[in-house]
């Protein structure tokens, strides 16, 4: 039987990840499908159906994206010890009848960012408190950043902070913080409010570096502020195409074909208005 892997998440029918594993499919010579598996989360059964049919289904492994990264941690046999750090999971692998968690964002996010900029010692100023910036966080500080966290609820900023022994910062403080690099994590500023931005060009004066991991639009509000205020951007497909080839590479044991996978994702971004 022809192994399946696939998007589990809602809504997905945009989703880029399809285009950049079947082209590594392809590249690899891999006879395997790659399928969108939108789950409805009004009901939450849908979710556990969905995983206790893998096995029946053909489903070797599976990508995990919004509302379910943190929703699937009950319904997985083992995990990585990273996804138990961060508290989400966006890759499943289907290995003897056992669903077992791995988490690629946080590795995909430092891979981007460290494509613009090092990270070592640098003020950095990410926005949100929610589960992808506790990824990203994560991984800011092992590689050795000096992190702040703003939140619109201070108190869940607070929360994070206090867990990975960080700083939370008040939107007021963000200026006296001189941030070197700011990464957003939150999703305001995506579709359909694309006009929305946390920050505007005046808040981001001096700083170099600006990531937005948001993939629709691929150039959000707080990226034309950054390029206004003279800040290097960095968008999501960046984290999206890195994870990706981490994904690939816990579902075949083997390096992803990274350059064959850009390909593919740029020549649909020139494709999409």
């Amino acid at each position: 039987m022809k192994k399946i892997y696939g998007i589990v998440g809602h809504p997905v029918i945009h989703s880029l990840s399809p285009v950049i594993h079947k082209a590594a499919f392809q590249a690899e010579g891999i006879d395997a499908e790659y399928r969108i598996f939108d789950i409805n989360p009004e009901d939450p059964e849908n979710l556990a159906n969905f995983c206790y049919e893998t096995e029946v289904n053909g489903i070797a492994g599976f990508s995990v994206t919004m509302p379910y990264k943190e929703e699937i941690l009950p319904y997985l046999d083992e995990y990585d010890p990273l996804v138990k750090l961060v508290g989400s999971a966006n890759t499943v692998k289907n290995e003897d009848s056992m669903l077992i968690g791995y988490n690629t964002d946080t590795m995909g996010a430092i891979a981007a960012l460290r494509e613009k900029t090092d990270i070592q010692g640098k003020r950095i100023l990410v926005l949100g408190a929610g589960g992808a910036s506790r990824a990203v966080c994560y991984g800011l500080k092992e590689f050795g950043g000096r992190i702040s966290i703003f939140n619109r609820t201070h108190e869940k900023a607070e929360e994070l902070a206090d867990e990975l022994e960080i700083d939370a910062i008040e939107f007021r403080h963000i200026k006296e913080l001189a941030p070197e690099i700011v990464i957003n994590c939150t999703p305001v500023g995506s579709v359909p409010n694309t006009e929305e931005s946390l920050l505007h060009a005046p808040d981001l004066a001096g700083v170099k570096v600006v990531m937005d991991i948001i993939t629709r639009p691929m150039e959000t509000r707080l990226l034309k502020e950054a390029k206004k205020a003279g800040a290097e951007v960095i968008s999501g497909e960046r984290m999206l195409l890195h994870q990706a080839a981490g994904q690939f590479a816990i579902w075949f044991s083997k390096p992803a074909p990274f350059e064959v996978m850009e390909k593919a994702l740029y020549g649909q971004l020139k494709k999409t208005p």
